[in-house]
């Protein structure tokens, strides 16, 4: 007998043995079906829906549902652009050079330093308040109803009229201050006025 009549008999006996198996359907495996398309589209619909529904019913995604006190229907008007980068840079100039007597709030030091907070010297005469920057003040002032006697530096040859235009600015619309910004022009204005 020759060895391919032998290997023959014993490959039918095995696909015979096998043939049960082969005629099984395959293992179903998991996770791999995600279910029907539709099925999804559906939810993602559902939810899409469901968030406007709620957005218009039951709240406003905008900024006025955050502010307090707000008249609904309003929104309250934001300052130009320019005055906020202005208001921005003050408030840099305010940290490095005044901060440190007026404090970081503006309320000053009682009988050391004067508040700028609530001083009519800062939201009245933008003229007086720019001297008062660039050449500095010493002697006896008023503020508030408090009497100050101390001596504050002159920021002429320190900060440009830029500088002390935004740091007027600043303390301007500091704490309850509510008074318009200071204009780099009334700055140089007022440096050629007192002799550069």
């Amino acid at each position: 007998m020759s060895p391919n009549e032998t290997r023959r008999p014993r490959e039918r006996d095995v696909l015979k043995l096998h043939r049960f198996v082969l005629r099984e359907a395959e293992e179903p495996g998991e996770a791999r079906a995600s279910g029907p398309w539709w099925l999804w589209a559906a939810v993602v619909l559902t939810v899409f829906i469901g968030g406007v529904y709620l957005g218009r019913h039951f709240g406003s995604f905008g900024v006025e549902t955050h502010i307090g006190y707000v008249k609904p229907g309003t929104v309250p008007a934001r300052a130009p652009p320019r005055i906020e980068a202005v208001a921005a840079s003050g408030e840099a100039v305010y940290a490095q050079h005044c901060a440190s007597c007026h404090q970081p709030d503006g309320r000053g030091l009682p009988g050391a330093f004067p508040p700028l907070a609530g001083s009519e010297w800062v939201t009245g005469d933008t003229d007086r308040l720019i001297d008062v920057i660039l050449n500095g003040l010493s002697g006896s002032i008023t503020v508030a109803g408090r009497t100050y006697n101390g001596v504050m530096p002159a920021w002429k040859d320190q900060l440009t009229d830029g500088e002390i235009a935004a740091v007027a600015s600043f303390i301007r619309q500091m704490g309850d201050n509510d008074a318009p910004p200071v204009d780099a022009a009334a700055v140089a204005r007022r440096r050629k006025a007192a002799g550069g």
